[in-house]
């Protein structure tokens, strides 16, 4: 059978890192239908090893053996395969971590479908901080905006925050019994290149940086591309696990429609979701030993003619597949066009643990006293540029005892990069 997304290639690579014992990550590339993934775990090797598994393996039962795979021709509806996956690992993970009294239990998952219809579209499902980016020309743009408190802070980083807040995302698979994925629509041309990463490359190598690099090695192999991006994250300390996909379209893009939509499929774009039910059962370990991400050294293997074997859990017993549940009590979805409402979940501390919800009072404190200061600064400088206007016009002023002006004017608010060591596994660009 003729590989419908034929047009495009892929690679992918993970590497535990210097200073990480094991590899947390996880990815699933599934080049026939169109899908591609990156979860990082986070709880340990008992944890965070585990739901990152469990996500990528829901994702490949999902698009190998589900009885609707037939009718995901299009990125919608494709998405509602992946958000039917990322619900059943997510009811799954959260049960088994409840289970055995494990905390901040959990993986990020960024994840991209192709559309088999209409060659120009696809779609960007994301929870957490690993990153979607697509580079066009000479240009890169980040897809996916990180589900973080630096990000929803305003901030680029999170050096200025204070550590308890520092490397604390607010979403993610297993998080909550159902995950609250965003979708992203994007359109494709061809010559693009699609890159989906944990945060151990986007923590160590700045945008410019990957941008640099992905164009200078445009046109090598994916392999040697993907090896260049992970090489320059350990040069620059490979303070967490490093995993990057990679996707080119090619030179000539298939003319869409493609094909006729069937109602099949229409019906499968309008499906709604719901992750409870029936708790995911474990299910004997298939995989290929070839494709585990291994403690030390790369892994690599280039997609454009075949799917890749998830990474297996090692050995250790504890990387069960979570079944994906035939049916449930819907909800509502989120989709491109419908953005899901906003609901409030307890954020996940990357170290492990889970952030106490006291803790979600003293961010707001904390941004409230950042408001306040850059006010309180602005007032000040205001009040002196009067007073300095009033001296120069001869009228009377208020008397200041003279003092060094630069005493007087509150130090900007910039991160201390000194106390900042403490960052997503350790990670400062």
């Amino acid at each position: 059978m003729k590989n419908p997304f034929s047009y495009l290639s892929s690679a992918e690579l993970s590497d535990v890192g210097h200073r990480r014992k094991n590899n947390e990550d996880s990815l699933v590339s599934l080049p026939e239908a169109g899908v591609f993934c990156v979860a990082d775990g986070m709880g340990g090797v008992q944890g965070g090893e585990v739901a990152s598994k469990a996500s990528v393996d829901a994702l490949k039962k999902e698009f190998t053996e589900s009885p609707d795979v037939g009718f995901a021709i299009t990125a919608d509806a494709s998405a509602k395969l992946v958000e039917r996956a990322l619900n059943s690992a997510s009811a799954w993970i959260k049960e088994r971590a409840e289970g055995l009294g494990l905390n901040g239990t959990g993986s990020t998952a960024v994840v991209v479908v192709f559309d088999r219809v209409t060659p120009s579209q696809g779609i960007a499902l994301h929870a957490g901080d690993s990153r979607a980016y697509r580079l066009r020309g000479d240009k890169l743009v980040q897809l996916t905006t990180d589900h973080s408190v630096a990000a929803a802070a305003g901030l680029p980083d999170d050096s200025s925050l204070p550590a308890m807040f520092r490397g604390v995302i607010t979403r993610a698979v297993g998080l909550d019994r159902q995950v609250q994925l965003e979708a992203t629509a994007f359109d494709v041309m061809p010559d693009d290149i699609f890159l989906l990463c944990s945060d151990g490359l986007s923590k160590m190598v700045s945008d410019r940086r990957i941008q640099k690099l992905l164009r200078k090695h445009a046109g090598d192999p994916l392999p040697d591309a993907a090896k260049v991006l992970v090489d320059e994250a350990l040069q620059e300390g490979g303070e967490d696990n490093v995993s990057v996909v990679l996707i080119r379209v090619s030179a000539e893009l298939p003319k869409g429609p493609t094909m006729e939509i069937p109602p099949e499929t229409l019906a499968l774009e309008q499906l709604e979701i719901k992750a409870e039910g029936p708790a995911p059962v474990a299910l004997h370990e298939d995989h290929d030993a070839t494709g585990q991400t291994a403690d030390t050294g790369h892994t690599a293997s280039t997609m454009a003619d075949q799917g890749s074997p998830t990474p297996s859990d090692g050995g250790r017993g504890e990387g069960v597949t979570p079944v994906t549940p035939d049916s449930g009590r819907p909800v509502a979805p989120e989709t491109p066009d419908t953005p899901a409402q906003q609901r409030r979940m307890p954020p996940i501390k990357r170290s492990g643990k889970a952030l106490p919800s006291s803790g979600r009072m003293w961010l707001w404190v904390f941004l409230a006293l950042v408001l306040v200061a850059v006010a309180g600064t602005w007032g000040y400088l205001e009040w002196r540029a009067q007073q300095e206007d009033a001296g120069k016009a001869g009228s009377p002023a208020v008397p200041v005892t003279p003092t060094n002006t630069e005493t007087h004017v509150a130090e900007p608010l910039v991160p201390d990069h000194a106390a900042s060591a403490e960052l997503h596994g350790g990670a400062q660009e």
